[in-house]
Protein backbone atom coordinates (compact mmCIF):
# COMPACT_ATOMS: atom_id res chain seq x y z
CA UNK A 1 0.00 0.00 0.00
CA UNK A 2 1.17 3.44 -0.72
CA UNK A 3 -0.31 7.01 -0.03
CA UNK A 4 -0.79 10.11 -1.67
CA UNK A 5 -1.49 13.66 -0.91
CA UNK A 6 -3.98 16.15 -1.88
CA UNK A 7 -3.57 19.58 -1.41
CA UNK A 8 -6.49 22.04 -1.54
CA UNK A 9 -4.93 25.61 -1.08
CA UNK A 10 -5.63 29.23 -0.92
CA UNK A 11 -2.47 31.00 -2.17
CA UNK A 12 -3.81 34.38 -1.82
CA UNK A 13 -2.42 35.45 -5.39
CA UNK A 14 -4.59 37.54 -7.72
CA UNK A 15 -5.93 34.98 -9.68
CA UNK A 16 -6.16 32.20 -6.30
CA UNK A 17 -8.97 35.27 -5.37
CA UNK A 18 -10.59 35.71 -8.60
CA UNK A 19 -11.39 31.63 -8.28
CA UNK A 20 -12.16 32.18 -4.57
CA UNK A 21 -14.98 35.04 -5.48
CA UNK A 22 -16.54 33.08 -8.31
CA UNK A 23 -16.59 29.68 -6.21
CA UNK A 24 -17.32 30.74 -2.89
CA UNK A 25 -14.65 28.04 -1.52
CA UNK A 26 -12.35 28.46 0.88
CA UNK A 27 -9.44 26.95 -1.47
CA UNK A 28 -8.81 27.96 -5.09
CA UNK A 29 -5.98 26.05 -5.80
CA UNK A 30 -5.86 21.92 -6.00
CA UNK A 31 -2.16 20.23 -6.34
CA UNK A 32 -1.36 16.90 -5.83
CA UNK A 33 2.29 15.28 -3.63
CA UNK A 34 4.04 11.40 -3.82
CA UNK A 35 5.24 11.47 -0.15
CA UNK A 36 3.87 12.76 3.05
CA UNK A 37 5.89 15.59 3.04
CA UNK A 38 4.00 17.68 0.41
CA UNK A 39 7.52 19.13 -0.17
CA UNK A 40 6.96 18.44 -3.92
CA UNK A 41 4.17 18.80 -5.55
CA UNK A 42 2.94 18.88 -8.90
CA UNK A 43 -0.16 20.48 -10.50
CA UNK A 44 -1.02 23.47 -12.86
CA UNK A 45 -0.32 26.87 -12.75
CA UNK A 46 2.47 29.11 -13.48
CA UNK A 47 5.57 28.44 -14.31
CA UNK A 48 7.29 32.05 -13.44
CA UNK A 49 6.33 33.41 -9.97
CA UNK A 50 6.35 37.09 -11.49
CA UNK A 51 3.82 36.28 -14.23
CA UNK A 52 0.56 34.17 -14.56
CA UNK A 53 0.64 34.37 -18.35
CA UNK A 54 3.11 31.71 -18.92
CA UNK A 55 1.44 28.31 -17.15
CA UNK A 56 1.56 24.84 -17.55
CA UNK A 57 2.40 21.58 -15.78
CA UNK A 58 4.30 22.75 -12.78
CA UNK A 59 6.50 20.63 -10.27
CA UNK A 60 6.73 23.23 -7.17
CA UNK A 61 9.40 22.86 -4.31
CA UNK A 62 8.46 24.23 -0.91
CA UNK A 63 11.09 26.27 -0.17
CA UNK A 64 11.10 27.52 -3.84
CA UNK A 65 10.69 30.84 -4.70
CA UNK A 66 6.83 30.39 -5.52
CA UNK A 67 6.33 29.65 -1.39
CA UNK A 68 8.97 32.33 -0.69
CA UNK A 69 6.62 35.08 -2.22
CA UNK A 70 3.15 33.58 -1.29
CA UNK A 71 4.18 31.90 2.15
CA UNK A 72 0.86 32.63 3.67
CA UNK A 73 -0.37 29.81 1.88
CA UNK A 74 -3.05 28.16 3.42
CA UNK A 75 -3.95 24.71 2.83
CA UNK A 76 -6.20 21.47 4.13
CA UNK A 77 -4.04 18.41 2.82
CA UNK A 78 -5.74 14.45 2.35
CA UNK A 79 -3.96 11.43 2.60
CA UNK A 80 -5.52 8.68 0.17
CA UNK A 81 -3.79 5.10 0.40
CA UNK A 82 -3.58 3.46 -3.09
CA UNK A 83 -2.11 0.05 -4.42
CA UNK A 84 1.40 -0.22 -5.79
CA UNK A 85 0.08 -0.69 -9.16
CA UNK A 86 -2.05 2.91 -9.15
CA UNK A 87 1.04 4.18 -7.69
CA UNK A 88 2.94 3.38 -10.71
CA UNK A 89 0.65 4.44 -12.81
CA UNK A 90 0.63 7.59 -11.40
CA UNK A 91 4.32 8.03 -10.88
CA UNK A 92 4.38 6.85 -14.78
CA UNK A 93 1.91 9.42 -15.87
CA UNK A 94 3.92 12.47 -13.89
CA UNK A 95 7.61 11.46 -15.01
CA UNK A 96 5.94 11.49 -18.71
CA UNK A 97 4.34 15.02 -18.22
CA UNK A 98 7.53 16.28 -16.67
CA UNK A 99 9.76 14.90 -19.52
CA UNK A 100 7.33 16.80 -21.99
CA UNK A 101 6.30 19.45 -20.09
CA UNK A 102 6.76 22.48 -22.69
CA UNK A 103 4.07 20.29 -23.97
CA UNK A 104 1.67 20.96 -21.50
CA UNK A 105 -0.08 24.14 -21.29
CA UNK A 106 -2.44 26.06 -18.89
CA UNK A 107 -6.30 25.81 -20.01
CA UNK A 108 -7.17 30.11 -19.53
CA UNK A 109 -9.78 29.26 -22.37
CA UNK A 110 -11.45 26.31 -20.22
CA UNK A 111 -11.44 28.02 -17.17
CA UNK A 112 -14.32 30.77 -18.75
CA UNK A 113 -16.01 27.53 -20.99
CA UNK A 114 -16.22 25.67 -17.57
CA UNK A 115 -18.31 28.97 -16.20
CA UNK A 116 -20.50 28.60 -18.63
CA UNK A 117 -20.80 25.16 -18.18
CA UNK A 118 -19.43 24.02 -21.46
CA UNK A 119 -17.52 20.56 -21.45
CA UNK A 120 -14.82 21.54 -24.33
CA UNK A 121 -10.92 20.70 -23.28
CA UNK A 122 -8.30 20.92 -25.27
CA UNK A 123 -5.68 18.47 -25.51
CA UNK A 124 -2.62 18.95 -22.85
CA UNK A 125 -4.14 22.04 -21.14
CA UNK A 126 -5.47 21.64 -18.12
CA UNK A 127 -6.42 23.80 -14.95
CA UNK A 128 -5.51 22.51 -11.72
CA UNK A 129 -8.59 20.80 -10.81
CA UNK A 130 -8.96 18.95 -14.11
CA UNK A 131 -5.16 18.01 -14.05
CA UNK A 132 -5.36 16.21 -10.49
CA UNK A 133 -9.00 14.79 -11.40
CA UNK A 134 -7.45 13.42 -14.54
CA UNK A 135 -4.29 12.03 -12.66
CA UNK A 136 -6.61 9.97 -10.20
CA UNK A 137 -9.34 8.84 -13.23
CA UNK A 138 -5.44 7.62 -15.50
CA UNK A 139 -4.22 5.60 -12.58
CA UNK A 140 -7.67 4.31 -11.66
CA UNK A 141 -7.38 5.79 -8.33
CA UNK A 142 -10.68 7.74 -8.54
CA UNK A 143 -13.67 8.60 -10.46
CA UNK A 144 -15.51 11.42 -9.80
CA UNK A 145 -18.55 10.45 -12.17
CA UNK A 146 -18.96 13.64 -13.96
CA UNK A 147 -16.91 14.82 -16.36
CA UNK A 148 -13.11 15.77 -15.59
CA UNK A 149 -13.07 19.34 -16.72
CA UNK A 150 -16.03 19.97 -14.47
CA UNK A 151 -13.92 18.87 -10.97
CA UNK A 152 -13.35 21.71 -8.76
CA UNK A 153 -11.27 22.04 -5.72
CA UNK A 154 -14.18 21.88 -3.47
CA UNK A 155 -15.22 18.07 -4.98
CA UNK A 156 -11.78 16.69 -3.61
CA UNK A 157 -13.41 16.43 -0.18
CA UNK A 158 -15.62 14.12 -1.20
CA UNK A 159 -13.64 10.94 -2.00
CA UNK A 160 -14.65 8.73 1.01
CA UNK A 161 -11.26 7.00 0.66
CA UNK A 162 -9.32 10.03 1.68
CA UNK A 163 -8.57 11.48 5.24
CA UNK A 164 -7.55 14.88 6.23
CA UNK A 165 -4.53 15.01 7.79
CA UNK A 166 -3.77 18.63 8.32
CA UNK A 167 -5.22 22.73 7.65
CA UNK A 168 -3.46 25.18 8.10
CA UNK A 169 0.14 27.17 7.05
CA UNK A 170 1.52 25.28 3.85
CA UNK A 171 4.99 26.49 4.77
CA UNK A 172 4.35 25.04 8.74
CA UNK A 173 3.17 22.19 7.38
Amino acid sequence: MNKIYIILMHTNTMPSKIVKTFTRYKYSHVAIALDKSCNTLYSFGRKKVNSIINGGFVVTEKTGEFFKKFNKTECKIYELSISDEQYLALKNILETMEEHEQEYKYDFCGTVLRFFKIPITFKNKYVCSYFVAYLLNQAKIYNFNKKLCFVYPKDFENIQESSEIYHGSYITY
